[in-house]
């Protein structure tokens, strides 16, 4: 063997040592769990936005911190006390799907990309808040199987969180 297939030899070994494990590296951090509410760094939840008053006003309202309640391990701001009040009743009524991450995201890669609580849409009921106008728009044009795809990836995230968790409990 010469000297040059050696050095062919190295290069290709590297660049497969190199190459392997940055896709290791990508594929891990493409399956890292998610946080199952959209929350800022301090724990509060989608910007602080009231999540009923998109539903009662048809309005994006920032909350205030004098109304506030601790659900699903984060922090709700609301507009009222009577907000407030109708979020502790009936929380799964008033919080965005998908954690308040963006569901076209979630439906097309099982992407938690934080959404815009400026952006939304009610639809049957659900709030949905969107990462940005053209994902609101894609998710629109076909909603209903965009729905369906989303829903299998976030029943996949959500799973990952409870086997994190499990595995926290379990040290």
């Amino acid at each position: 063997m010469n000297g040059f297939t050696k050095l062919i030899m190295l290069i290709s070994t590297l660049v497969l040592m190199i190459g392997g494990g940055f896709s290791f590296y990508l594929t891990y951090q493409g399956y890292q769990p998610v946080a199952p509410i959209n929350t800022s760094e301090d724990g509060i939840a989608i910007d602080g936005f009231d999540a009923v008053a998109y539903h009662t006003a048809g309005t994006a309202q920032k909350g205030v911190a004098n109304f506030q309640v601790t659900w699903a391990g984060s922090i709700w701001y609301f507009t009222s006390l009577e907000n407030r009040q109708f979020f502790s009743a009936n929380p799964e009524k008033y919080v965005p799907q998908f954690g308040g991450y963006d569901p076209f995201g979630m439906a097309m890669n099982g992407a938690a990309q934080p959404a815009t609580p400026e952006l939304w849409a009610i639809k049957d009921g659900r709030l949905y808040l969107f990462y940005s106008g053209k994902t609101r728009t894609f998710w629109q044009e076909n909603a209903l199987e965009n729905l369906k795809k989303a829903n299998i990836q976030w029943n996949r995230i959500k799973q990952q969180i409870l086997y994190k968790a499990e595995m926290e409990k379990g040290r």
